[in-house]
């Protein structure tokens, strides 16, 4: 069982990023059931897009998204692999990207796509620390603006820790 409070502080979070323009759109990468994505679509994000490897997780986030009235052309929740989603996009990388993956991390190959994607902010939410620092050492065009560590398992000694990581600027790349 999860310790609710620490979930709603991480989503609320995610959707006060602090930004020089308010975003008009998010991918949340490893999406689950949804939470991040639909507290963005709440925040007024005008365009969401959720992607999940599990059939069964996307299909209660649409469930869920439709009970609380988002319209599919506000939030959107796609079934694929998100290394593969993201290489096969012809359209502009979103203004924020939302990643949660597992345990092993995002990996060196979709890091380095948002490394060379030009997207202004990433929120990296990790149970596994040695994974973050991992895929941190891939993604060397950020730089750590903020960190946080959540504690959703109380009395164990798993935690949660999100990072907000900013793009550096051209001129520091």
């Amino acid at each position: 069982m999860t310790n609710e409070g620490s979930h709603g502080l991480s989503t609320s979070s995610t959707a006060r990023t602090p930004e020089p323009r308010a975003p008009r759109s998010l991918w949340d990468l490893y999406c689950g059931v949804g939470g991040f994505a639909m507290h963005a679509a709440s925040a007024q994000i005008p365009q969401v897009t959720g992607i999940e490897v599990s059939d069964q997780a996307i299909a209660c986030a649409k469930t869920a998204a439709h009970a609380m009235g988002l319209s599919k052309d506000h939030v959107t929740f796609l079934s694929a692999d998100a290394t593969q989603w993201v290489r096969s996009r012809d359209v502009t990388a979103p203004d924020v990207i939302v990643v949660n993956p597992p345990r092993r991390g995002i990996g060196k190959e979709l890091a380095n796509w948002i490394n060379a994607s030009g997207v202004p902010r990433v929120i990296y939410s990790s149970c596994n620390p040695d994974s973050l620092v991992k895929d941190l050492t891939h993604l060397g065009n950020y730089t750590v603006e903020q960190a946080r560590l959540f504690d959703m398992f109380p009395h164990t000694q798993h935690a949660e820790v999100a990072v907000l990581l900013k793009r550096r600027h051209e001129s520091t790349l």
